[in-house]
């Protein structure tokens, strides 16, 4: 853990290149500052994605797959919410949901698997805890939701959410997993205001 290790790699180091959470990354920085070292901090995001009216909706769910559960959400750059405007958001959120349920998700390594496990417990407990916080506060599951102990013990399916309110732990804090929201908005305007107003830089 990096409690235990993260000190004495700073210390050591002439440089720290560090990704993780903000939280973490303070540390880290305060750390390699008292020594003098340089450093580079990924840290974390709720990254949005934008889909407007006038979008090809195919090549916007093919993407937003794609953006939201590579490495099982697990990236510093995955999308975790989706504003889409109110004229294409039914049809986004079928092809969107359709594009997801055909993801072939597996342990094997041989690149027939579209989606693997998630890294460890503790990311499994915490996309778990988003979920059901959510679901309990009345978010719709649009795709997914269930975890995946046939397939090894940190594999849960990707999973699309509607209905996501502010009041929400999965609307403004980072999951790091395979869990997007899906949030329907009047107009470019809004959604960009929507996308802004995060603690996270984008």
């Amino acid at each position: 853990p990096g409690d235990e290790v993260g000190a004495a790699v700073v210390d050591a180091g002439d440089y720290v290149c560090f990704t993780g959470s903000t939280a973490a990354g303070t540390r880290v920085a305060e750390r390699a500052a008292s020594g003098l070292h340089g450093a580079s901090l990924e840290l974390g995001g709720k990254n949005p994605m934008i889909v407007l009216a006038d979008a090809d909706i195919d090549k916007a769910a093919r993407g937003a797959a794609y953006g939201a559960f590579s490495s099982m959400g697990q990236l510093c750059v995955s999308m975790e919410r989706i504003y889409v405007e109110r004229p294409i958001a039914e049809a986004f959120s079928a092809a969107f949901a359709e594009r997801v349920r055909a993801l072939v998700q597996g342990p094997q390594l041989d690149f027939t698997a579209d989606l693997g496990s998630l890294t460890s417990a503790a990311q499994l407990a915490r996309l778990r805890a988003h979920l059901e916080d959510a679901v309990g506060k009345g978010a719709r599951i649009v795709v997914g939701g269930s975890p995946r102990p046939d397939l090894g013990p940190f594999f849960h399916e990707p999973t699309v959410l509607a209905d996501v309110t502010s009041e929400m732990a999965c609307y403004a804090e980072e999951t790091f997993g395979p869990l997007v929201a899906l949030h329907v908005v009047d107009s470019a305007d809004e959604a960009i205001a929507l996308a802004n107003a995060s603690r996270y830089g984008l």
